[in-house]
């Protein structure tokens, strides 16, 4: 695939980032050329709630960038995702029994009729695997003859109305939404390799409003949830507790932060301007939040079957995996592996980005580059296309 110009927009809650780059996705690396940050404006956990707002945030974002025009790739969380795994099986009547794109497009089309809330509609179909004539562990069914085909898929769900009020926040900046990629699989595309994802993972990426989990087993996407608490939730905690405004107990949390309260001294101080707060209370606040966020982790995990499956253990990214200590409480919790990742491969001489709260941001430029034909001749299982929920979305609006 020849090198490609992109333009990913992670739309976070406590902040925009923009990035411009060039993705070779054969060879497997992104440079990236430009970056662009601000403060986040208008969301919570996730979900616009002031459309202005928000939109002043990532035009700045944007313009930092060097982003004027074009098309870009958007990430999409929040509170209002959710999903499930299903299968659906159809008979193939052609002469000759070979399984046909054609063929393919009815089985997504298949999955996708469910009974859903109201403002609800699926998103996307993420094929985990196929299952012909009774043969399992096939991939890519097309050219393949069968008589009965089964899909295995990962289904992704969400409300039309949270997902329009993000499009039109993000083009009320001059700019096209080309397409939108569910957060954690940017961040997976940015942090893990194949061989992590058939050894079986799973990614928590705690961002500012919420932490996002996807779930890998034998390379094909198994389980995916949002947790409505991130960064923000541990620096508000901090805020409370120490009767202080939040930005500053945001410092405090950069400064000092840890969330294993056993190694901080029990009368240790820590200076903030010209007070002195005890460090042990702050780690236990800290701690108390974190424990409850992985233990929400652990029974999504547990929930979905996934958390026994996971030889790779559990990879933390996002700006609030940096908190000192969060891998050691991680593997207490849920009692496997856990390590930090940072997106891999990426060149040029933004280094900045080597680091895990660009992992969604850099994971959406690998997206724009791999999906730029949104209209792929196959789907095999893992394959994602997720340029036409924009236009689907604007549709569904529309129609009201």
């Amino acid at each position: 695939m020849a090198q490609s110009l992109v333009y990913g927009v992670d739309v976070g809650t406590t902040k925009i980032v923009a990035l411009a780059g060039r993705v070779d996705a054969r060879r497997g690396w992104a440079e990236v050329l430009s970056v662009g940050e601000a403060p986040s404006y208008g969301l919570k956990r996730g979900v616009v709630v002031d459309r202005q707002a928000a939109a002043e945030s990532i035009a700045e974002a944007l313009d930092s960038c060097g982003v004027r025009a074009g098309q870009v790739s958007v990430g999409i969380a929040g509170s209002h995702i959710s999903s499930f795994n299903t299968e659906v099986t159809l008979l193939n009547r052609t002469r000759d029994l070979t399984v046909t794109d054609r063929f393919m497009r009815r089985l997504d089309q298949e999955a996708r009729q469910l009974e859903l809330d109201e403002d609800e509609r699926v998103l996307h179909v993420v094929p985990r695997g196929y299952v012909l004539d009774g043969s399992e562990g096939v991939k890519n069914p097309v050219g393949l003859a069968a008589r009965k085909v089964t899909m295995r898929a990962h289904v992704v769900s969400g409300a039309v109305s949270s997902i329009q009020n993000l499009l039109r926040a993000v083009e009320d900046c001059g700019v096209r939404v080309s397409r939108v990629v569910l957060e954690p699989l940017a961040s997976a595309e940015a942090c893990l390799s194949d061989s992590d994802r058939e050894s079986g993972v799973a990614l928590l990426d705690i961002g500012g409003g919420t932490t996002d989990i996807a779930t890998f087993i034998r390379g094909a996407l198994t389980h995916t949830a949002v947790i409505p608490i991130g960064g923000e939730s541990f620096s508000s905690d901090v805020a409370y507790g120490l009767k202080i405004p939040q930005h500053k107990a945001e410092e405090i949390k950069l400064r000092y932060g840890t969330v294993l309260s056993d190694t901080v001294d029990s009368v240790a101080p820590v200076k903030l301007d010209d007070r002195h707060y005890n460090a042990h209370f702050v780690s236990q606040i800290l701690e108390y939040r974190a424990l409850e966020l992985l233990e929400y982790a652990r029974d999504s995990l547990d929930r979905s079957g996934t958390r026994e499956m996971l030889p790779g253990g559990v990879v933390l990214t996002g700006g609030g995996s940096l908190l000192d200590g969060m891998t050691d409480l991680a593997e207490e919790v849920l009692g496997v592996r856990a390590s930090t990742a940072a997106p891999r491969r990426v060149r040029g001489e933004v280094q900045p980005v080597q680091k895990p709260q660009y992992a969604t941001s850099v994971g959406l430029l690998y997206f724009a580059a791999k999906n730029d034909d949104l209209r792929p001749k196959s789907k095999g299982a893992g394959a994602t296309s997720f340029g036409s929920i924009v236009e689907a979305v604007k549709g569904w609006f529309r129609g009201r």
